[in-house]
């Protein structure tokens, strides 16, 4: 067992963030067995982070391991953008050693950045997704990954047949579901204009059959909108993964900015889900996500870094940016909190386990130092959201250890 006195900052909802100042977290094995306020512990204290905050890991909805090298390279559009740095950057991938390398510089950053939870895509190979779970498990962190599936409308050299995608997806997920508790596979069709209706609709039938994951990308860019229009001649392109299947529960929609009405009522109705990614949208000019209407319709969402067009991994940023992204409609601090911990984990169907810091829950931690000029106090919640980058981030804890 260890004991370590630290300041919890405990997400509760939305609307309330818990302080609890002066507590020890008792760690045994993988999980949190007690959390004593000091003035009532008796046992030995094994840390001393009375200077710090506790806060249950993060959680990144949303993010291309494959484009961390080319994070903060600028195009303002995004069809542009990916022809011109994504595409040939995703190729190298090819090379298995090129590969190994990049997952373990991202899998380290994710870490060193408090992220112990993410949902991931890796480029369009085999090998490459094989050897992101690989490094995953030896890092020890928390994983949904799945290999890119594009079949049509995309460099020859990365096109896939839709029979052979299909095929080597399902193997990735028969290798890597259930036999480890912090990994799972998770389909990922990249996105309508380079997926076909029936490799999509495969994809759904095997998913739906295995009760698995499916992420791809909705409505980021106006000019991809159209091309969508003009692929498959439906009258918007939320209808293309209606006809597909693919509004499902388990299906995670990547920055939904321009979705109408309609669209939105669609995955309301289906209880489909949305990786939120405000730094990305700024980035690539993509537009406003319609928060409060996503919010009024009930559809779950959380934030996700989207690494490379996201331009950081830390998702403490990203919670300072749904904020900035937001013109009209203002986001609390306790609100962006929720969504990078326990509001994910109730997406992602895993709070029971992690999100939050409570009583048999795993022990994924997260120990923030604020500056010398931020005294530990219940409102400096606001200053980890608005000023994150000045507080050091001291150790991440994934099930009770650190792998840095």
């Amino acid at each position: 067992m260890k004991n370590i006195l630290c300041n919890i900052v405990n997400p509760i909802s939305p609307e309330e963030i818990q302080f609890l100042p002066k507590q020890v977290i008792s760690i045994e094995e993988s999980k949190i067995s007690a959390i004593t306020p000091l003035s009532e512990f008796q046992g030995r204290i094994d840390e001393d982070r009375s200077n710090e905050y506790a806060l249950p890991g993060f959680i990144d909805l949303h993010t291309h391991l494959s484009q961390y090298y080319i994070r903060g390279l600028y195009e303002p559009a995004l069809l542009p953008w990916l022809n011109k740095y994504v595409f040939p950057e995703e190729e190298r991938s090819k090379n298995i050693e090129y590969a190994e390398k990049l997952s373990r510089d991202f899998f380290s950053a994710m870490l060193k950045t408090g992220t112990t939870t993410c949902v991931i895509y890796t480029a369009p190979f085999f090998s490459a997704c094989d050897m992101a779970f690989e490094i995953a498990k030896e890092t020890g962190i928390r994983a949904l990954i799945g290999m890119t599936m594009m079949d049509m409308n995309c460099p020859e050299n990365l096109k896939q047949n839709s029979h052979k995608t299909l095929e080597e997806s399902i193997l990735l997920y028969e290798k890597w579901h259930g036999k480890n508790a912090k990994l799972d596979y998770i389909f990922t069709p990249r996105f309508a204009p380079t997926c076909s209706l029936e490799l999509m609709k495969e994809v759904v039938k095997y998913a739906i059959e295995h009760n698995a994951w499916i992420q791809t990308h909705l409505s980021e860019n106006k000019e991809e909108i159209e091309m969508v229009k003009e692929i498959f001649g439906f009258k918007n392109y939320t209808e293309v993964y209606q006809k597909a299947g693919l509004l499902t529960q388990h299906s995670i929609f990547a920055h939904c900015i321009h979705l109408n009405d309609e669209e939105i009522k669609m995955l309301a109705e289906n209880k489909c889900k949305i990786a939120h990614c405000p730094d990305s949208n700024f980035f690539l000019k993509s537009g406003e996500f319609p928060l409060q209407k996503i919010e009024e319709a009930g559809i779950e969402y959380g934030l996700g870094s989207d690494v490379g067009a996201g331009t950081s991994l830390n998702m403490l940023y990203h919670t300072k940016m749904m904020n900035y992204r937001q013109s009209d409609y203002p986001v609390l601090p306790a609100k962006a909190l929720y969504h990078i911990t326990l509001g994910s984990a109730k997406l992602l169907g895993v709070d029971e386990i992690i999100g939050s810091l409570e009583i048999g829950k795993e022990a994924d931690i997260v120990f923030l130092k604020p500056p010398l000029n931020y005294p530990l106090k219940n409102n400096g919640i606001s200053q980890l959201v608005f000023c994150g980058q000045e507080f050091s981030l001291t150790e991440t804890l994934v099930a009770g250890r650190n792998k840095e």
